[in-house]
């Protein structure tokens, strides 16, 4: 029953595009491609209630992008770091990016969105900018 559970969630996972290696803990705040003035999914991630509602510059490659639901594209990014297995942010944004692109971004973090449907995020930019 336990490994049928376990099973589930794990295909679940995957079709959403939540899974990730797990890790133990691991945490990596190195990013050697850091542009002057961002900070690092790792220092977002590890400081999140510092960050929320306010407006943080990150850059990151590209991993996912979704067009036009809910009247926004949906860009995920990570940029080489974690905090304890968290290395993906989700961006909402009017802008058009393409998987593999790498790109500063500029936005709003909200912590524990909820959009409904099943689409809670624990933390989110909301009304991203690409910076130039």
């Amino acid at each position: 029953m336990k490994s049928t559970i376990l099973l589930i969630a794990f295909a679940l996972s995957f079709t959403f595009g939540y899974a990730q290696a797990p890790t133990d803990s691991l945490t990596t705040t190195e990013n050697p491609n850091q542009a002057e003035g961002t900070i690092t999914l790792a220092e977002l991630f590890a400081n999140k209630t510092n960050y929320a509602n306010k407006k943080v510059v990150i850059r990151g490659e590209v991993k996912k992008y979704n067009s036009k639901i809910m009247g926004k594209n949906w860009i995920h990014i990570q940029d080489g770091t974690e905090y304890m297995g968290e290395n993906d942010l989700t961006i909402t944004s009017q802008m058009e990016v393409k998987t593999g692109d790498v790109v500063t971004m500029e936005g709003k973090i909200t912590l524990d969105k909820d959009f409904g449907s099943g689409y809670f995020y624990k933390i989110i930019m909301e009304e991203g900018k690409i910076m130039e």
